[in-house]
Order: structure tokens, then C-alpha cells, then sequence
């Protein structure tokens, strides 16, 4: 993946969280939907954040980053 790319991805995960977390306090979705979500989209977002920290500008191989 080109690091951009991952860098795009982790933004938009990151926006999506931080709209579940703005839309469960306004009150646009039940408080318990709004955890969920975050609950599930902030690791993505920090798998994300890991690979554009190491991805590479040019095309190729993403580094193994662990489990």
C-alpha cells in the first residue's frame, strides 16, 4: 500500500469515530451505538496509524508490524 493511501483510510476511520462519539452525546443514536461503534472502528484506526507509520512513499512491500 502506498503510505497516502493508509494515511487517507486512518483519517476516515478516525473522522468516523470521532462522529459516533460527537452524534451518541448530541443524542442522534443511542449512547450503547455510539460506544459500539467507536469500540470497533479505534482499533482499526490504530492498525492503520501502525502501517502508515511504516509504509514506504514509493510501490512495494509493507513492512510485518506484529501482533
Amino acid at each position: 500500500m502506498k503510505k497516502q493511501n493508509v494515511l487517507m483510510m486512518a483519517g476516515c476511520s478516525g473522522a468516523a469515530s470521532v462522529v459516533a462519539s460527537v452524534a451518541g452525546s448530541l443524542g442522534f443514536i443511542p449512547l450503547w451505538a455510539s460506544e459500539v461503534l467507536i469500540i470497533v472502528i479505534f482499533p482499526i484506526f490504530l492498525v492503520l496509524l501502525g502501517l502508515w507509520w511504516n509504509a514506504s512513499k514509493k510501490e512495494g512491500d509493507t513492512p510485518f508490524i506484529g501482533f
